[in-house]
């Protein structure tokens, strides 16, 4: 093999071995649990698209009211699709844990794209693995492979523009030009708010190293116009999908506040509270190799500048510039930490003992930060800050002195590091569960510990020891991408066994919630989920079946009642409401979710499961009109009565019952029988109108009220003729009498068939 060939097969088999061995560690360490809305947000459009919503997100109804969420991007939705429709099918997965793997995917790709850039400079195997490695388990990358948020994919998305760059600079050839676009267009479609970063890529890609001047020319002039106006168009129409509002070119243009950008760029670099050299202290390793980086590779080093520069002028005029009050740092500098890493691989190739010790250094220091952050929860230390946030309308004048270094020792990074204790490791198979105790899988421990020391292991022979023959060094990346591979699935097909917990909701509550109301193969449920806490949200995951998810606020009845006209307009055999009793405010009717469903759909059964209470709906369908009419000797009427076309065994049958009163009424309960000639009653659920939520007492005189009701018939009934009789019971328990002395109206004869 020519010693070109076998180069550029030693760095393909580096590249993936580094892949495999940070894929092992992050699925050693993952967490699987979100920490902010913006994820659940991301999940939402994730399942949205798997289940053919396209951008509707129904399950984020509640937000609207709680912690309003903008419309998201859709590249990062899309892209986790596959892992949800995958979970979706594996009996015991988790669909939000299988979502988030994506993060663990893209960093661990970024790292092997890392080591790729800086082989492109020149620099040695060992020096760029080594850079990958630090960059990828010594900054803030490692914390956030745990998470959902965008900034991982866009970090890779912008390594991997950059290596295309760089090599179009190299060679020449239109399809890594082509290839840069694409990349960089795919950052937009991942968070808008990159278009920044997209003139500092078609500036790059006009260079030409021969000559150090800009490949200028007719061509490429009407080009850039013409993708430039392209790019604005999209940003525009990403914006206004994001926002609701057209792109504000005039905050970025002649009325960027250039004060108030500098104090943000000294936040996201320097500032104790939020700056990434706080929280990711190995960049300071690059340090020796930024000289020799500018005398060398001075294009590559212009583009991670301008890509920096691009960074911090777009979020210097973000009122959440820090990338939120309850994030790890500076979240929205993460995209940025593989090309400011780069020069650490310069330094480590061309610099002497005192370089390489120095780097050494700073990765000694920055490892246990990360580590910290990396296995526990990094929410209880940046809470200590949350309400020192909450009136920040201004950097620097309100809130919280982040500008000030004496606030250094209540650095989120510090805090965590100095508070880190076993109990409070937030690890898949290892993770503290709200009453304290440490619940543990070993089997996936296990499991996981041996992947990572097998594609550790790999990477370390071929990089200190390599084997001569070829065949060896296969089979050495072979054995690290199916060890990381196997982790991954692992880590799905245990994953909701291990899933997250609430105080008020644990493991067992929520796997027995998400099988009440999951759905058999060929049909369609609809899950109305009633609740204003958050952190409850990991029970959904567990869900099966076709399954449409709405999480809406109890505070918002009206939009409930849409929420089941809704389902029934799209053919759901079931709907299923689950209100969350035991984290409800104090200022919520717990009940009111169900009487706005008893309006619009047919109650057929309830249960309680831990402290939530869960109901059974069939959604309104085809009715036919009874020829019957009845009244009662209190003044109630019955005007009107129809049925479903349902009445088989197994299903249930539907009533819509029209009732007038002519004076008012008593406390009153309403039940409906089917009675057989011979055998047990079928009943409907007793109650009173609405199930409480249209009280006889309230009647006006004359007012119509139209009740719905449901009989489930056993798969075992027996076939005949069936006597629909309805009748009404007083506070005591008494019956009322019908205007003829009966007991109970006999609303005419329902003929089952046999099963």
């Amino acid at each position: 093999m020519p010693q070109a060939d076998e180069r550029a097969l030693r760095d393909r088999q580096v590249m993936l071995l580094v892949i495999a061995c940070l894929s092992a560690l992050y699925a050693l360490t993952f967490s699987g649990q979100y920490r902010s809305i913006d994820e659940y947000a991301m999940y939402a459009r994730t399942e949205s698209w798997a289940l053919g919503l396209g951008p509707e997100t129904p399950q984020l109804a509640f937000s609207a009211r709680h912690h309003p969420v903008g419309a998201l991007e859709p590249g990062q939705p899309l892209l986790a699709v596959p892992f949800y429709l995958l979970s979706k099918a594996m009996p015991g997965a988790s669909t939000t844990i299988a979502v988030m793997l994506l993060s663990v995917v893209a960093t661990a790709a970024t790292g092997g794209v890392l080591y790729r850039l800086a082989r492109e400079l020149g620099c040695g195997e060992r020096s760029a693995a080594l850079t990958a490695l630090a960059c990828s388990v010594g900054t803030t990358a490692w914390p956030y492979a745990r998470s959902f948020f965008r900034e991982p994919l866009l970090g890779l998305l912008w390594s991997v523009a950059a290596l295309a760059c760089l090599r179009w600079q190299r060679t020449g050839a239109w399809t890594h030009a082509l290839a840069c676009g694409i990349a960089a267009a795919a950052g937009v479609a991942v968070k808008i708010a990159s278009v920044t970063a997209l003139p500092v890529f078609a500036l790059a890609l006009l260079w030409d190293p021969g000559s150090r001047r800009l490949r200028l020319s007719r061509r490429t002039l009407w080009w850039g116009v013409a993708g430039g106006a392209l790019a604005l168009g999209a940003a525009a129409l990403l914006w206004r999908l994001r926002y609701g509002s057209a792109l504000p070119l005039a905050n970025y243009t002649w009325g960027y506040p250039w004060g108030r950008a500098l104090q943000v760029a000294y936040g996201l670099i320097l500032s104790p509270v939020k700056g990434i050299l706080v929280f990711s202290p190995v960049l300071l390793a690059a340090l020796p190799g930024w000289p020799r980086m500018a005398r060398r590779h001075g294009a590559t080093l212009a583009l991670v500048l301008g890509l920096t520069a691009a960074l911090l002028y777009t979020y210097g005029n973000h009122p959440q510039w820090h990338g939120g009050s309850v994030v790890w740092g500076p979240r929205f500098v993460v995209p940025l930490l593989p090309l400011l890493m780069l020069p650490m691989a310069v330094a480590l190739s061309q610099g002497g003992w005192w370089t390489r010790l120095w780097c050494a250094l700073w990765c000694a220091v920055s490892l246990p930060v990360q580590a910290a952050a990396g296995t526990v929860s990094w929410s209880d230390a940046v809470w200590q800050l949350v309400p020192a946030y909450q009136n920040e309308t201004l950097v620097g004048l309100d809130g919280i002195p982040w500008w000030s270094w004496r606030l250094l020792p209540r650095s989120p990074a510090l805090v965590q590091l100095q508070n880190w204790a076993p109990r409070q490791l937030d690890i898949l198979w290892l993770r503290t569960l709200s009453d304290g105790t440490l619940a543990r899988d070993a089997l996936l421990g296990g499991a996981l510990i041996v992947a990572a020391a097998v594609a550790g292991g790999a990477l370390g022979v071929l990089l200190f020891r390599p084997p001569r023959r070829a065949g060896i060094r296969q089979a050495l990346t072979a054995c690290a991408l199916i060890a990381a591979l196997a982790g991954g699935g692992l880590i799905l097909a245990r994953s909701g066994r291990n899933c997250g917990e609430y105080a008020g909701l644990g493991r067992a509550e929520a796997a027995a919630l998400a099988a009440a109301v999951s759905a058999p193969a060929g049909a369609e449920h609809a899950l109305l989920y009633v609740g204003n806490d958050f952190f409850t949200y990991h029970w959904l995951g567990l869900v099966k079946g076709r399954v449409l998810v709405h999480w809406q606020s109890p505070h918002d009845e009206a939009a409930i009642a849409a929420t089941a006209r809704a389902a029934a307009e799209s053919g759901a055999d079931r709907i299923w409401l689950v209100v969350d009793r035991v984290h409800a405010q104090s200022d919520v009717d717990p009940n009111a979710a169900r009487h706005a469903l008893a309006a619009e759909a047919y109650e057929l059964e309830g249960r309680w499961i831990g402290g939530f209470e869960v109901l059974a709906y069939a959604p309104q369908a085809d009715m036919a009109p009874l020829e019957t009419a009845a009244s009662w000797e209190n003044g109630l009427r019955l005007l009107g009565a129809a049925t479903g076309q349902d009445a088989r065994p197994g299903e249930a049958l539907r009533v819509d019952l029209q009732f007038v009163t002519d004076r008012p009424l008593e406390d009153l309960s309403l039940y409906v029988h089917l009675v057989p000639e011979q055998g047990a009653v079928l009943a409907a659920r007793d109650g009173a109108p609405h199930y409480g939520g249209a009280l006889t007492p309230s009647w006006a005189p004359g007012e119509e009220v139209l009740e719905r009701r449901a009989v489930v018939i056993p798969a075992g009934a027996p076939a005949g003729a069936y006597a629909l009789r309805i009748g009404w019971l007083n506070a005591a328990g008494q019956r009322v009498r019908t205007s003829d002395g009966q007991e109970e109206a006999d609303l005419g004869t329902v003929l089952l068939p046999a099963p």
